[in-house]
């Protein structure tokens, strides 16, 4: 096919997820492509039910999800993602100790990262650099910091848009609007680009290293209010866990957060977490198998 244009990231939604991801990947020195339909969605859908019509696209998304159960109302969480950590992040792993490999946590973090709109997936494990921290609450996690907010305001969701807001257009990473994703494109099972619907025609734009996707600016459009100081300290960051595809923006405090804020996951939202095949294989990062017409999740 005919590319518009290659960048090394495809990021198809401009929200709090997509802009936070594509901070991390230009802080390394990747060139990404930010795309945005403006479209809204209806609060308690997933970000990843965006409504694709292309067939293989589509049933690549669902097989993502396909063993989480339906996403219920309720579980559906708009605040902003929280979690208690030490500053600076205390590295877990030391010489040569390396932490066990737990398929179901897996299966727990996807689940998180899709009740939430400030989650997002990339079809590809991140390949930039990460800290790797354990929480207070002893997960593990890869980590990439972008900086520090302190909110001034107890709307910390319009905060931490601001914030990402600000950062990107100082990083100089122009948000394309208009542009609906279309489908993304594979070859030989790797996802290569994303298509995407625009006013003046579609428009192709090549990946080397992958396409993110995460939901639109409009998509988290009104206050996210969370019990914390107006002064409190944090650190923002994307959060993801080795071998996982999907990822999330989170706050992270050094200190305690009061008991009406969630620290990183509302038990409801565990309930998700059922019977998701261990998919995920370490050992093999960057390819997708085709299977029955669509690539398997981590293989």
């Amino acid at each position: 096919m005919t590319w518009n244009d290659e960048v090394d990231v495809v990021c198809t939604g401009a929200g709090a997820a997509g802009l936070a991801h594509a901070l991390a990947v230009s802080e390394v020195g990747a060139d990404v492509f930010v795309a945005d339909s403006g479209a809204d969605h209806t609060a308690g859908r997933e970000w990843l039910d965006v409504g694709i019509a292309d067939a293989e696209t589509r049933e690549f998304f669902t097989e993502l999800v396909s063993d989480l159960g339906p996403l219920r109302r309720s579980s559906y969480d708009l605040d902003v993602p929280i979690r208690v950590a030490p500053p600076p992040p205390v590295q877990a792993e030391t010489g040569r100790t390396v932490a066990p490999f737990v398929g179901s946590k897996l299966r727990d973090w996807a689940a998180r990262c899709v009740a939430t709109p400030y989650g997002f997936l990339s079809t590809r494990l991140p390949d930039w650099q990460t800290s790797t921290m354990r929480g207070a609450d002893g997960e593990i996690l890869e980590v990439s910091e972008l900086g520090a907010l302190t909110p001034g305001t107890a709307d910390v969701g319009a905060a931490v848009r601001d914030w990402l807001a600000a950062r990107a257009a100082h990083e100089d990473i122009e948000i394309h609007g208009g542009h609906t994703l279309q489908r993304v494109v594979f070859e030989e099972g790797v996802a290569i680009g994303a298509v995407f619907d625009t006013a003046e025609g579609l428009v192709a734009i090549r990946a080397r290293h992958g396409v993110t996707v995460a939901g639109s600016a409009a998509q988290i459009g009104g206050p996210v209010p969370a019990n914390l100081p107006a002064d409190a300290a944090l650190r923002v960051c994307v959060v993801g866990q080795r071998a996982s595809r999907f990822g999330r923006l989170e706050l992270i405090s050094s200190e305690s957060v009061p008991k009406s804020v969630s620290p990183t996951c509302r038990s409801r939202n565990r309930r998700l977490a059922t019977n998701m095949r261990e998919t995920y294989r370490h050992l093999q990062p960057w390819r997708c198998t085709k299977v029955q017409g669509y690539p398997t999740l981590g293989e």
